[in-house]
C-alpha cells in the first residue's frame, strides 16, 4: 500500500484550506492501493531549527531537539514512511502561513540524509481575501525543489471560484496518488541536479534564473558574478576552496557562451555545476571548519 502524507499547516479545522485538502485526499483514495495519512500541524508541538548543525555530523542526520520533528518521532516516522507527499497552506501575509513554514525548515535534516529526495510532492496554496495564492503556490514550488521533491504540481485556490478549484484540487490528488504508487513499487529514484533543475524549468519556480540572479547579485551579467569578484580579491584563502571557486568560474563562464549560443540544455548543465562548485567552495572557506565541523553529506550537491 502506498501511503500518501497530507500536510495541512492552517489553524483553522473546517476553512477552506481544509476543504481544498479533502478534495485532494479524495482524489487520491479514488485510485487503488493508496491510503492517506492527514497530519494538522497544529497538533503536534515543535519549534524552529536552531541552527547547531548537529544533524550534518550524525551519520544518520537525525535532529537532536526532542519535539515532534526531531529524531525518531512518530511525525518523523510517518514523513520517512510516505511514498509521497501533499502541503496544504491557508495564504497570511501574501505567502504561506507560519506552521507549514516551520515544518519545511524542520525538514532539513533531510537535506543531508537525503530520504526525501525524489519524494513526489503536490501542493495547495488556498486565499480567501485580497489572493496572492499564486505567491503562495510559487514558495510551495521553491521549497519542493529546495528539498530535493519530485513536483507533480500545485492549485493556487481562492474562495471566489473554489468550485473549480476543488475539483482540480481532486484531479492532482489522482496525479499524486498515482507518482505514490510508482514510488512505492519501483523504489525511489532521487534525481541528479541536472535532471531536477531541468524538470523544475516549466514549474512554477523555475531556479535558473533566479540562480543567476543569486550569483549576480540581481545584475545577471556573467562578468559581474559574486563568483568572479572573490577571486580577484581573494576572499577565498582555504586549501580547496580558491580551486573550486575558480572551477566554479569556469563553468559560469561556460554557462553564459551556452546561454548567448541558445544552447538551453547545455547552459543549464554548466550553471548547475557552477553552482555545485560555488556551494563546496563557500561551504569549505566559510563552514567546514568555523561552524559545522564536518565536510559535506555525500547527498548533498555532488561534484560526480
Amino acid at each position: 500500500m502506498a501511503t500518501i502524507l497530507a500536510v495541512m499547516g492552517n489553524a483553522r479545522r473546517d476553512g477552506y484550506t481544509a476543504r481544498a485538502l479533502d478534495a485532494l485526499i479524495e482524489g487520491a483514495l479514488a485510485v487503488e492501493g493508496v491510503t492517506v495519512e492527514r497530519v494538522h500541524l497544529l497538533d503536534h508541538t515543535f519549534g524552529p531549527c536552531r541552527s547547531c548543525y548537529a544533524c550534518i555530523r550524525d551519520p544518520e542526520h537525525r535532529c537532536v531537539l526532542r519535539d515532534d520533528m526531531g529524531a525518531d518521532s512518530d511525525l518523523v516516522r510517518l514523513i520517512r514512511g510516505a511514498h509521497a507527499m501533499a502541503w496544504a497552506t491557508p495564504v497570511h501575509c501574501w505567502t504561506v502561513d507560519a506552521l507549514l513554514h516551520l515544518f519545511i525548515e524542520r525538514l532539513y535534516p533531510t537535506l543531508w540524509s537525503g530520504v526525501l529526495q525524489g519524494i513526489p510532492v503536490a501542493t495547495l496554496a488556498v486565499a480567501s481575501n485580497q489572493g496572492f495564492q499564486i505567491a503562495a503556490h510559487r514558495q510551495l514550488c521553491q521549497w519542493a525543489f529546495t528539498t530535493g521533491a519530485r513536483y507533480v504540481g500545485g492549485v493556487p485556490v481562492h474562495a471566489a471560484y473554489l468550485d473549480e478549484a476543488l475539483r482540480d484540487a481532486a484531479h492532482l490528488g489522482e496525479r499524486l496518488a498515482e507518482a505514490a504508487l510508482r514510488d512505492e513499487r519501483e523504489g525511489r529514484r532521487p534525481m541528479a541536479d541536472a535532471e531536477r533543475w531541468l524538470a523544475y524549468q516549466d514549474a512554477p519556480w523555475a531556479v535558473y534564473p533566479h540562480y543567476v540572479e543569486n550569483l549576480t547579485r540581481g545584475s545577471g551579467d556573467p562578468e559581474l558574478s559574486i563568483i568572479r569578484q572573490a577571486l580577484a580579491q581573494g576572499t577565498f584563502e582555504r586549501e580547496g576552496a580558491r580551486e573550486r571557486l575558480a572551477q566554479a568560474d569556469e563553468a559560469f563562464q561556460q554557462y553564459s557562451q551556452h546561454r548567448a549560443l541558445g544552447e538551453h540544455r547545455q547552459a543549464i548543465e554548466a550553471l548547475v555545476r557552477a553552482s555545485a562548485l560555488w556551494t563546496h567552495a563557500t561551504w569549505a572557506e566559510f563552514l567546514e571548519e568555523q561552524l559545522i565541523k564536518a565536510p559535506p553529506p555525500k547527498a548533498y550537491r555532488p561534484l560526480g
